[in-house]
């Protein structure tokens, strides 16, 4: 009767303090099982059913179980048990069958509660008890491959600012990952599916904060983190060093063969207009013809136009025909305009990444505007905020110095051969750039409203010089770009 009692206040104690615990508030179950006329329970499906990690030692025969902030390590045979660096206990020892532990289930509630690690009672048919397991925030990792490296996502229920997030990379290759206020649900993440360059995993969770650790196979040489609601993404960036013959083998296929030129606009798209009705798709197209005939005439490239004739072409459909073609590089021409001011002028480059100036994003969305006259795409394009913009540039990385490139060299040769201002290589979220598999650029020539610089433009001679420095430009690329090519260096 006595000792039926004490179980009584054990039980009502354990309810008592309730939701005392920390992280605790998701009810489980773990099976009881009899031996000898006393209540046994499996130490894996405990851990199972906790969402813990648990760790054989074949040589010492001991198991470990890592909860978010303990540790319980049960030996064969023993009537002890360690939680952390303190010893508890159990009064009749645990059963080893070579396999699995089965500790006496009650003395091993009393420990859970005395250790402040979770709240269990017994069910009322008492098949079962019932613990408490904690409520993770970080469920497992996900290793996504691209052509352009490795993205890392670590996927959460809570939302994480970046700037609290911290990480390294340690020299025996593990990017170390620390999480303030992550609880997280170790199992998932350490069965999580791996892949290279990640060949292991593991996690360390203390009151403050969790640590994800990554074993690398191969050297990264930088990495970004970002975060959103549901998902903590790390790209990895391999070190170029270690993928000098990869490179070499890329290059080797590269050869600047193919051009494609883009006439801004097109059929009931005019574009900008100037105040003499000079059209900017009648300006465009005279300058990509001009372009494509030196280019066929001296270079001994072929030259792809996404048109030849005063149509109307989507902007997805101009960069379809680039990849399709298999260009090597995409050049966008166009005609600039503002309605701040008459007085703008000059000439200017753009490469496709989130704008810096307000004058640059203006440019960039009056470009787009084209998207509004378009029936069967019009619905698929995503808007460049500056993260979808972010991603779009990472797609193009591998073609980003060549672009950055090819941009200043069209600067510096228009520069020699107009008397316009050069307003430099700048950079914005234009839709005819995005999905380019290739170096590319947009080129804005001139205004159309300015009365001067639109007057200019509406000369054909004014056009082929524009159209000669362009060329001189893309002579230039090809020279940079193939000689290493053909010398082998």
């Amino acid at each position: 009767m006595k000792r039926n009692f004490s179980y009584f206040i054990l039980i009502i104690t354990i309810l008592m303090i309730g939701f005392s615990f920390e992280y605790a508030n998701i009810n489980v179950k773990t099976k009881i099982y009899q031996m000898n006329g006393i209540s046994y329970i499996s130490l894996n499906e405990f851990a199972k059913s906790q969402s813990v990690q648990s760790i054989f030692y074949e040589d010492k025969e001991k198991m470990e179980l890592r909860f978010p902030n303990h540790k319980l390590t049960v030996s064969p045979h023993s009537s002890f048990v360690k939680i952390n660096d303190k010893v508890y206990h159990l009064y009749l020892p645990s059963v080893f069958d070579g396999n699995d532990f089965f500790l006496p289930a009650k003395p091993f509630l009393q420990v859970l509660v005395n250790a402040g690690m979770s709240n269990s009672v017994f069910d009322s048919s008492e098949e079962f008890i019932i613990t408490s397991t904690p409520s993770y925030n970080i469920h497992d990792v996900e290793i996504l491959n691209k052509s352009n490296g490795t993205e890392v996502k670590i996927n959460t229920s809570t939302f994480f600012p970046k700037h609290v997030i911290a990480a390294s990379i340690t020299r025996g290759g593990w990017l170390n990952i620390t999480i303030p206020g992550a609880l997280t649900d170790s199992i998932g993440v350490v069965s999580s599916k791996i892949q290279n360059p990640i060949i292991k995993t593991r996690c360390i969770q203390s009151n403050e904060s969790a640590q994800i650790s990554l074993l690398l196979k191969t050297k990264v040489d930088d990495f970004d983190i970002e975060t959103t609601q549901n998902e903590i993404s790390i790209s990895l960036r391999i070190d170029l060093t270690e993928n000098a013959n990869r490179i070499k083998e890329m290059r080797s296929k590269w050869m600047l063969d193919t051009i494609v030129i883009d006439a801004g606009h097109g059929g009931k798209d005019p574009g900008a207009i100037g105040k003499t009705g000079l059209q900017e798709k009648t300006v465009t197209l005279d300058i990509a013809k001009k372009l494509g005939k030196l280019v066929e005439r001296n270079m001994g490239v072929n030259v792809i136009y996404t048109r030849d004739e005063d149509v109307f072409i989507p902007l997805k459909k101009r960069t379809q025909i680039a990849n399709e073609s298999n260009g090597k590089v995409f050049i966008s021409i166009h005609a600039n305009s503002t309605p701040h001011s008459r007085g703008a002028k000059g000439f200017e480059t753009y490469l496709l990444r989130p704008g810096k100036t307000q004058d640059a994003i203006e440019v960039a969305q009056r470009e787009n505007e084209v998207i509004t006259m378009e029936e069967q795409y019009h619905e698929s394009y995503k808007k460049l905020s500056n993260e979808n913009l972010i991603l779009a540039t990472m797609a193009q990385s591998s073609f980003m110095k060549e672009s950055e490139y090819l941009a200043a060299t069209i600067q510096a040769e228009l520069d020699k051969y107009l008397t316009s201002p050069n307003r430099g290589v700048k950079q914005a979220g234009f839709h005819v750039l995005v999905g380019a598999s290739m170096p590319n650029v947009l080129i804005e020539v001139g205004f159309l409203t300015n009365k001067g610089e639109s007057k200019l433009l509406g000369k054909s001679s004014y056009r082929l010089k524009i159209a000669k420095a362009i060329f001189a430009a893309l002579v230039d690329f090809k020279n940079k770009y193939e000689s290493p090519l053909i010398s082998g260096d």
